[in-house]
């Protein structure tokens, strides 16, 4: 199918990704595990099993015995438009040039998911430092955001106008390797965040799943993976 053809190239992208698990089994499937076509996935009763492959996704319930690789699901144009658009690093580069007004997800999520969440506490995979952007959900009425090193005496103020969801991160805040800070916007409760170098983001989506995983970017996998579901549910496929 072409849901994914944006993202998809090839490292990963013939095989199957486990992008999350609970229940008895948990141990035995964890995040980020890859299984080729031909593994066999035995499901106990209670375990629920997320895959990730070319096709979108597929969420697998115990108990019962069932196959990595799924069938091909129809094309869906929007669903591939969503994708690109949450991964796409020309969007990065094009914002750095000044602050986008009225950028905004319906979810309280950012529309990209290597924007750095100003109201979300965790930690953060960048894929490039230089060109970095700041999100904050709720742009209608203007607000600061206060920055400050949690680890050293750096800091800085991010001013938003109304109407105003994306600014380039400060450049008097370097990020680095383990780097942590802690954000405050209005009247909201400080988030600390520690950021890591996840670096170019992999061509196929598996690949970027995986990346994320090992780094623990919770946040930005979760958003990818249900990016992803949507788009392989409106295609008609399983999820």
């Amino acid at each position: 199918m072409a849901l994914l053809a944006a993202a998809i190239a090839a490292p990963l992208s013939a095989a199957t990704l486990v992008v999350r698990s609970a229940g008895p089994s948990a141990g035995a499937y964890p995040p980020g595990k890859v299984l080729q076509p031909t593994a066999k996935l035995a499901l106990k009763a209670n375990d629920l099993v997320t895959l990730l492959d070319e096709h979108g996704t597929r969420t697998l319930r115990g108990p019962g015995s069932f196959t990595a690789t799924a069938t091909a699901a129809a094309d869906a144009d929007g669903g591939n438009t969503a994708i690109a658009a949450l991964v796409s690093q020309r969007g990065d580069r094009r914002v750095r040039i000044g602050a986008v007004r009225g950028v905004e997800s319906d979810t309280g999520r950012p529309p990209n998911i290597w924007f750095v969440d100003a109201s979300r506490a965790g930690t953060v995979c960048v894929a490039n430092p230089a060109a970095a952007n700041l999100w904050r959900p709720g742009s209608e009425a203007p607000a600061k955001t206060m920055i400050a090193s949690v680890t050293g005496a750096s800091k800085a103020t991010v001013d938003w106008s109304p109407g105003q969801a994306v600014q380039a991160w400060p450049s008097a805040l370097p990020i680095a390797e383990g780097a942590r800070y802690r954000l405050t916007t209005g009247t909201a409760a400080p988030v600390e965040i520690r950021m890591t170098l996840s670096g170019e983001p992999k061509p196929d989506v598996q690949g970027m799943a995986s990346a994320l995983i090992a780094k623990g970017c919770t946040a930005q996998l979760d958003q990818l993976v249900e990016t992803t579901a949507a788009a392989t549910k409106a295609s008609g496929g399983a999820n």
